[in-house]
Formats: structure tokens, sequence, C-alpha cells
């Protein structure tokens, strides 16, 4: 990624053409599916083949509206604990360009919640009632607790950084793949209602890694690396963390409330999610140098994180 000064990026954000636009109206097929089945959780699960093509495809649909509230939190939780401080680092609000740039981050990212809430509430009325934004992604204790120590902690540490940088070229890749592989592997072709709303998702996000890209070689790399390493790691485990109580699992059982014959695998079902903690696969399928090369080029250049990936993720830092 040739980086773009924060000059460039303010010019490329006044330009309509290279701003979102996500309020639709939305014209959603809900008899396709929403997002490559490898971005769900049951996919890594030997019961996921044993689901029709029906309940895979209810399923596919809740997931794709899972992963729109994970955005939107990130996106309101993530943004609200830690960049509203950087405006107040003089490293950040010495630079008028910088400082502009950031603002305009924090504005579109409301947008862009708006728009996810919205896309969902279309699709699924029933679930999001108006004002409740939020059906599934409801923090785990581990991930409340690390959001928790980013908001005390972001003033000093700016550990934060690097897993906004990671999530924001997450979503990136997914908008990506959908636009250049729109079929799924069994259940058809892309809802073009669903990867047009993160087509214009992208490009916000294009920019925001470039202005994440400037906050962390201004306000992190060399400042405390062992500390941020170690604030960073917990953060990641919360992330990672598959529990009875998830996200994941509100989206099984809703999956069992649409398709009541499911009703009696239930319990089975959820306890496939809990086998995926040892699941390699589906842990490196979450956060891994093919889908964040920008982040873990970052990452790489302080010393105790690089070790760290090293360590945790061994296969991966080779790729």
């Amino acid at each position: 990624m040739k980086r773009l000064s924060a000059e460039q990026i303010n010019r490329l954000a006044a330009d309509p053409r290279h701003t979102s636009a996500m309020q639709g109206p939305f014209v959603i097929d809900r008899s396709l599916p929403f997002v490559p089945e490898h971005h769900t959780q049951l996919y890594y699960t030997p019961a996921y083949a044993t689901l029709s093509d029906a309940q895979r495809l209810r399923y596919n649909q809740l997931f794709a509206l899972r992963i729109n509230e994970y955005i939107m939190l990130l996106e309101s939780d993530l943004i609200d604990a830690l960049l509203p401080s950087l405006l107040r680092d003089a490293r950040v609000r010495g630079d008028a360009a910088l400082s502009a740039a950031v603002r305009t981050m924090i504005d579109e990212e409301r947008r862009h919640h708006a728009g996810f809430a919205a896309f969902n509430r279309a699709c699924r009325p029933d679930l999001y009632p108006p004002g409740h934004d939020r059906c599934f992604a409801r923090m785990p204790a581990a991930q409340r607790w690390a959001f928790g120590a980013l908001a005390l902690l972001s003033s000093r540490w700016r550990f934060g950084l690097w897993y906004l940088m990671a999530m924001e070229e997450s979503s990136k890749s997914l908008a990506r793949e959908m636009l250049t592989r729109p079929h799924t592997e069994t259940l058809g072709t892309l809802d073009p209602a669903y990867v047009a709303l993160h087509r214009q998702h992208l490009k916000d996000e294009t920019r925001h890694l470039h202005i994440d890209a400037l906050l962390i070689e201004r306000c992190l790399q060399g400042h405390w690396p062992r500390v941020n390493t170690w604030l960073f790691a917990r953060l990641m485990a919360g992330a990672l963390h598959v529990s009875p109580h998830g996200s994941g699992a509100r989206v099984v059982r809703q999956l069992v409330r649409d398709c009541p014959e499911l009703a009696p695998r239930e319990p089975a079902l959820i306890q496939s999610l809990l086998e995926l903690r040892r699941h390699r696969a589906f842990r490196h399928g979450l956060f891994n140098r093919r889908i964040m090369p920008e982040s873990f080029a970052l990452f790489d250049q302080t010393p105790p994180l690089a070790a760290w990936l090293a360590r945790t993720m061994p296969h991966d830092a080779q790729a």
C-alpha cells in the first residue's frame, strides 16, 4: 500500500466518488446468500454439511447480519474508546491535516453504523425494531473487559490502533472478496444488495487504513512496545473467543427459531461452535496475513509484537 499523506486523504474524502453512500433504499433478495460460506462459523464444523440447503441459506443470511452488527460495534464502541482521545494527543493535535482526517473518519464511521443498521432492519424488521440495532453482537464478558480496558488505557497506551487497523482491513478484504468472487460453494450467487452495501463501505475503509497507519506510526510504534503488545494480545484473546453466550451462538439459536425442525439439534450445534476454540484454521481465518497484509506489515515493525505473532500463529507467520 503506497502511503497517502493526510492532505491526500482529505482531498479524497471531499470527493463524492471516493466516499460511501450506504443509506439505501435496499432491494434485498432473501432467496440468495449474503456472504461467502467460509466467513461463517458453522462452515468449519461437521454439522454444516448436515444442514439442508434452506437451513444453510437462512444461517448464511443471519450470520451476515451478525457481520454487519460486528462492524457496527467496532465503528461505535471501538471508535468512541480510541479516536477522541487521539485528537487530544499533541502528536495529532499539532497536525491540522491529520486532525481533520481523524474527525472525518469519526463522522464516516457513524454514517456506516447507520447504513448497516438500516440494511439489517430492512432485511429482518422482526429482529431489529426501531431503536434496537443489535440482535447478535452483544459482547461476551472477555471482550467487554478488553474494550473497557482499551477505553481506560487509550490515553497512554495506543495498542487499540493495531486492532482498529486489522479489523478495518478485514472488512476491506471481505468486500473485495465478495466483489471478485460472488459465487458461493453451495448456495449460489451472493445477494447484490448486500455486496453493494459493502462495496460502498470499502470506499471509506480504504482511506481509513491510511489514517490508521499514520496514527500507528505517529503514536504507537516505538512507544512502550512490550506493554502495548501484552495489552493487544489480551484484546485479541477476547475477540477470538467462542462462547456459548457469544454472537455466534445467538445466530444458531435464531436459526433454530427460524427453522423449528432443528430444535432437537440445538445443543449439538452450539457444542460444535465451542469446539472451534481448538480449530486453528478457523482462528487463522479471522486474523492472518492474507486478509490483513498492511496491518501485519506494521505489526512486524514492533519486535515484541512480531515475536508474539510468531509464537501464537507459527504457520501463518511464514505465509
